[in-house]
């Protein structure tokens, strides 16, 4: 099973800013196999943010190909931003995490057509934070997923409780755009599974910004909005294994 939206915190690590095992603790607990695992610091204080990057994907380096590393640049920060982003390409990161709200830029920013020029030819997507107006809305990604057919892009959050329906036609418009169940009420979840592609959706915790253990918690409230268990698995196996495939070797370990 995967889990598509998690967060990396240097406080699970303790002395190490960089040993994961921990964190993979909490995933074994729940029956959690791989993660995607998007930054924290790097999102609010532009001075740590190549550090997260590099944290993160050194965590994942040590974690027997389990951890799934994205990261993150700003994009005011122009060139720097680039060249941040290719090194990160080159270094075997799996996707890029954007925080519209919390990063201070729109989805329309000037540098975001290359980023997704970028992400499409490396065949990345780019995870953004959704549902919290007035930069990170559904139909604004959805406007940029239009202008880039090639780039993939993820709703890290299907609206969250209020844009949940925004988030269903958008993802049933744009071919290109999936969404991750992270956030949105039991009731939002089935509708979005009932009324989205469900070939398209993923689900996410949002565990690792502190001790507490999300993933239990949200897996219980994904098994209240999609009672079948074959139902669950098109979410937390079938299709996050399509959208992030692994060495079969490892996989078959793991399964």
């Amino acid at each position: 099973m995967i889990d598509c939206h998690t967060h990396w915190h240097p406080e699970w690590s303790g002395s190490s800013q960089t040993d994961p095992q921990p964190w993979l603790e909490v995933l074994d607990r729940n029956g959690i196999t791989h993660a995607v695992v998007l930054p924290t610091r790097g999102l609010i204080d532009d001075a740590l943010l190549e550090q997260d990057n590099e944290d993160i994907l050194s965590c994942a380096s040590r974690s027997g190909g389990r951890m799934i590393p994205f990261c993150t640049v700003n994009l005011w920060q122009g060139g720097k931003a680039l060249q941040e982003l290719d090194r990160c390409v080159a270094r075997g990161v799996r996707g890029i995490k954007f925080h519209p709200w919390l990063q201070a830029f729109p989805v329309n920013h000037s540098l975001m057509d290359e980023v997704c020029e970028k992400a499409s030819a490396a065949g990345i997507p780019i995870l953004l934070h959704d549902g919290t107006p007035p930069m990170s809305l559904p139909s604004q990604i959805g406007l940029a997923a239009r202008r880039h057919p090639r780039t993939t892009f993820i709703l890290g959050h299907c609206g969250m409780l209020e844009f949940w329906r925004e988030a269903i036609m958008v993802m049933n418009r744009c071919a290109n755009v999936w969404g991750c169940l992270c956030s949105p009420h039991p009731g939002a979840m089935r509708e979005i599974f009932h009324r989205g592609p469900k070939d398209r959706l993923c689900w996410g915790s949002d565990f690792g910004f502190g001790a507490f253990d999300l993933i239990r918690y949200r897996l219980g409230l994904l098994e209240c909005a999609v009672p079948s268990a074959s139902d669950r698995a098109v979410l937390l196996e079938e299709n996050p294994f399509r959208l992030f495939p692994h060495d079969s070797a490892s996989d078959a370990a793991l399964r």
